[in-house]
């Protein structure tokens, strides 16, 4: 009777209406066992919210480590010379830059709104017998409090301000150092010429960031004090810039590369960030591996209804109905349990990772051990887009029928007379 409709059908030429009936044919067999094709759609629900939820997490982790590289390390375009860079580990106040007109005239853009010279250097500090090998920046406060905002990370005193000898700490090296708002502290190094050098300035500040290897051992002094004590008036190890776009920042760090012969790094070039995106597409070919498992109850559950059917299958075929068009109704009934578990997986994983985008994840435990090249924390807002959502649903949506049309396509060996006579 089924195949006799359908020929009908078919003679009368309308395709839109076959292809309805066989929507019909397959929505009746998707309910013939509810339960099986339910837990298929679970299965397949499960893996959608995971990996919707997986993704948005690992977005949200990008998302605030660019933030903090931005901010903490090197602002949109950080400006070294190509030694420096080479060196950079062992961080030699040598290969500096000149701060002069000449210097601003050749990066001067429209792009560009601040520009903050920085002096980066390895200390000893102390305090009577005590020492702690730390890490110093010299910057320029005022430029640094629209860069960093390290002012609005104080826990305890006030800021500093360019012409006073006075630090910041974070509040992790201010533990190490038995330190707090108010003491002083002494500052053990070496200048530009490797001679020794040191000086005593007062805590005006303690600050955090969440991060442990910036809470641990990172200060922060004035440009002047700084290179007063490094001999280095007039020059810096790095000068960071910050653009309007940040998205230009390729264009621009290439323009002022191409004038002043200086190594210009768009934030986009960290290091981390590029061993990050790596990672992203790992993980992305792991969520492809969980959807395929998760899938496989699908492929498992039409087999099953290839062999209870083939006697049906059978006689469809003796009635008229091709291997394609048996083919395609099955494929429907596996797309229908593709979509519904897609359809709530997406949804699940969508109303999980929006709410998470604001509440956060309170990672502190990880990003306290974490170190200054890796800095995140320590609270992680899920960052979810359309098309993470989107390609969420079509992920599992294809996959689903990929992975089903495997054993439906046992239907093109079968010939009629054969199935009839199956058990």
């Amino acid at each position: 009777m089924a195949g006799a409709q359908g020929n009908a059908l078919k003679t009368g030429g309308c395709a839109t209406a076959y292809l309805m009936y066989l929507f019909r044919l397959a929505l009746k067999n998707f309910f013939r066992n509810t339960r099986r094709s339910l837990i298929s759609g679970l299965s397949v629900m499960i893996a959608i919210s995971a990996i919707l939820f997986a993704q948005s997490y690992i977005e949200g982790i990008l998302k605030n480590i660019n933030e903090n590289i931005i901010k903490l390390v090197s602002g949109h375009i950080n400006i070294v010379t190509p030694e420096y860079q080479r060196r950079e580990r062992l961080l030699p106040l040598s290969e500096s830059i000149v701060l002069d007109d000449t210097f601003y005239s050749a990066i001067k853009d429209k792009e560009i709104t601040h520009i903050s010279p920085r002096i980066k250097f390895g200390v000893l500090l102390g305090e009577e017998e005590l020492s702690v090998p730390a890490l110093g920046y010299a910057f320029t406060p005022e430029i640094e409090s629209e860069i960093s905002g390290l002012q609005t990370r104080l826990i305890k005193g006030t800021y500093i301000s360019t012409g006073e000898r006075t630090a910041i700490l974070g509040i992790g090296l201010a533990k190490r150092l038995n330190l707090t708002v108010g003491d002083t502290l002494t500052i053990i190094t070496r200048t530009a010429y490797d001679s020794p050098t040191g000086v005593t300035v007062r805590i005006n500040g303690l600050f955090e960031t969440g991060i442990g290897g910036v809470d641990r051992s990172i200060f922060y002094i004035p440009l002047d004090i700084g290179q007063n004590m490094l001999d280095m008036d007039g020059r810096a190890t790095e000068v960071v810039v910050q653009l309007k776009d940040k998205n230009r920042a390729v264009t621009v760090a290439g323009d002022i590369s191409s004038r002043t012969g200086l190594l210009a790094i768009p934030y986009q070039h960290n290091s981390m960030l590029r061993y990050l995106n790596v990672v992203y597409i790992i993980y992305g070919i792991l969520y492809f591996i969980i959807l395929l498992v998760a899938c496989s109850t699908i492929a498992n559950t039409m087999l099953m209804v290839v062999y209870e059917r083939t006697r049906e299958i059978g006689m469809m075929k003796a009635m008229g109905l091709s291997s394609r068009e048996v083919i395609l109704l099955l494929v429907m009934e596996a797309a229908g349990i593709g979509l519904i578990g897609s359809l709530a997986g997406t949804i699940v994983g969508t109303i999980l990772s929006y709410w998470l985008k604001y509440q956060g994840i309170n990672i502190s435990i990880a990003s306290s051990t974490s170190s200054q090249s890796l800095p995140f924390g320590p609270v992680i807002y899920l960052s979810p887009t359309p098309f993470i959502v989107f390609g969420a649903f079509m992920f599992g949506l294809i996959a689903t029928i990929i992975v089903a049309f495997l054993p439906i396509s046992r239907v093109t060996k079968m010939k009629p007379a054969e199935a009839l006579r199956a058990v």
